[in-house]
């Protein structure tokens, strides 16, 4: 009896909780891309994720090599890559708010710094050939990849717009490199392009793309709105919540089954909600929040009136089973052709 307690007490201090129902775990999954590869031809292959070989490691937060520490102990290092033509180490490090990118010699000598940016630089590597290197800046609209000719300090930023990236992938002779990442209106691709950023081709489709228009909405969110809306409709809004502008297939999955304006945002704040009343093909009182919630138990969903939430494993199917059923229940007449 002591042992079912716990659960008994979780229950009864959270009475909103409800079971999710067996169909709502019926989304549709597209292919996750997280590791590529590309060779001299140009040809990209989807690659497993395997540990290069390298006499550097991290220990204790610092660049370390046969026992020498190279650099000082940081808040916490996320990448990094040897270079054995120049003997050198590129990498990513959190000094203060964020991570930047650093240059240190292979005997530990001296450490450079890149120029800063306030988002975070993360995925950092050598090209082949020409002393460049590349590393993803996770910028406020969207993920950026960045080249830097060592050198000189000259960087190329490219944009993928609200976007995630998950690899960059370099060819053998280092005049392009491929690009595997998703978008909020399109799932996982890739793209070759030339090191400065042109000559861009898709080389892998998405397999899942939504029939809506990506709308630049508020400060640090972005909407999704059908592209046949109708004269003077207004539609139901379910503001998102995600650290990251990337594919859901919760989200396509309730685009397909309802028709709805998808706000993506890190947050939701009184602006966010001032601007979707001052909107006109938003119904501003009919708002659905979705979150994930770690604290959610999981095979169990929480709604408060405004806020669905689930654990983040089982969120994205719970927002679009829980919301369709709802816009269902709750369908009127809105606007005419």
């Amino acid at each position: 009896m002591r042992r079912a307690l716990p659960c008994l007490l979780l229950l009864t201090a959270c009475s909103s909780l409800k079971p999710i129902p067996a169909t709502w775990n019926s989304t549709p999954v597209s292919t996750r891309i997280r590791s590529i590869a590309l060779d001299e031809r140009g040809n990209v292959s989807l690659a497993p994720i395997l540990p290069l070989a390298s006499p550097i490691s991290v220990e204790n937060n610092r660049l370390v090599r046969d026992g020498k520490r190279l650099t000082e102990q940081f808040a916490a290092i996320e990448s990094f890559d040897y270079s054995a033509k120049s003997d050198e180490v590129i990498f990513s490090a959190r000094r203060d708010k964020g991570f930047d990118i650093g240059l240190v010699a292979g005997d530990g000598s001296k450490t450079n710094w890149a120029p800063a940016d306030p988002a975070d630089e993360v995925m950092v590597q050598w090209a082949p050939r020409g002393y460049k290197a590349s590393y993803v800046v996770r910028a406020p609209l969207g993920d950026v990849v960045r080249t830097l000719h060592i050198p000189s300090s000259f960087q190329y930023a490219i944009d993928f717009g609200p976007a995630t990236i998950y690899d960059v992938a370099w060819e053998p002779n280092g005049d392009k490199y491929a690009v595997a990442y998703s978008t909020i209106d399109a799932s996982d691709r890739v793209e070759v392009l030339r090191y400065d950023g042109t000559d861009r081709v898709v080389s892998r489709k998405p397999d899942l793309k939504l029939d809506a228009d990506v709308v630049s909405f508020a400060p640090g969110a972005f909407a999704l709105r059908p592209r046949d809306l109708r004269y003077d409709e207004k539609l139901p809004v379910v503001v998102w919540l995600a650290d990251r502008f990337e594919w859901s297939d919760g989200r396509y999955a309730l685009m397909r089954g309802a028709r709805v304006a998808v706000v993506i945002a890190r947050k939701t704040d009184d602006e966010l909600l001032k601007k979707i009343g001052e909107t006109a093909w938003m119904d501003a009182k009919r708002v659905y929040v979705v979150a994930s919630d770690a604290s959610v138990p999981t095979g169990f969903y929480r709604f408060d009136g405004k806020t669905i939430a689930a654990a983040p494993a089982a969120i994205q199917s719970v927002a679009a089973g829980f919301i369709a059923d709802q816009l269902k229940r709750n369908r009127r007449t809105n606007g005419s052709r």
